[in-house]
């Protein structure tokens, strides 16, 4: 009844690792593989029989269905197997974000002097104001220069109301175009 072909090495389960020791490997009447002892042993559960394909076969024995002449009463394999338990590895750590966080907004607003919740009011004459303050014609240096260079660049963002809007959603500049 029994054949070589069918003993091959325990592969362990999701729980342990392989115990290394040789099992007979069946079929159950689902068709998964299970693992008996070898040998056939008085206490076991399991009724193992060759079916008429020559495919060792396995079922759990029980009072509707006991132990018939051509079966074999085997133990599974895993309530004995002494395999080491498996190592649980650590989760991976989790993914950065695949975009980044915009930056907080606000950065043409403090170049304004003025609250992102300012009124567009109060955005034209905070520009005026610094526009007054830092023209190349009343004050020559290259670095004002720069800067009233910059404050025109954030009154032209934040006096048009979907530019803003951009830029309050975003952090950055709409681009040009």
């Amino acid at each position: 009844m029994f054949s070589r072909a069918d003993v091959k090495p325990c592969k362990g389960s999701k729980d342990k690792m392989p115990c290394g020791r040789f099992v007979r490997w069946t079929r159950t009447v689902a068709g998964v593989p299970y693992a008996v002892d070898l040998a056939p042993h008085e206490d076991g559960n399991t009724a193992v029989w060759r079916d008429v394909h020559g495919i060792l076969r396995s079922r759990r024995i029980t009072e509707d269905l006991p132990l018939v002449p051509p079966e074999k009463r085997m133990m599974p394999h895993a309530a004995t197997c002494p395999g080491k338990p498996r190592v649980q590895t650590p989760p991976p750590p989790p993914r950065p974000p695949r975009r980044p966080a915009p930056p907080p907004a606000g950065r043409l607003y403090d170049l304004l002097g003025v609250t992102s919740t300012a009124h567009p009011d109060d955005i034209r004459k905070a520009y005026r104001r610094l526009a007054r303050q830092l023209h190349p014609d009343v004050n020559p240096d290259p670095k004002v220069a720069a800067r009233f260079q910059e404050i025109g660049e954030a009154y032209h963002v934040l006096s048009d109301p979907g530019r803003r809007r951009t830029y309050d959603l975003t952090g950055r500049p709409p681009r040009a175009g």
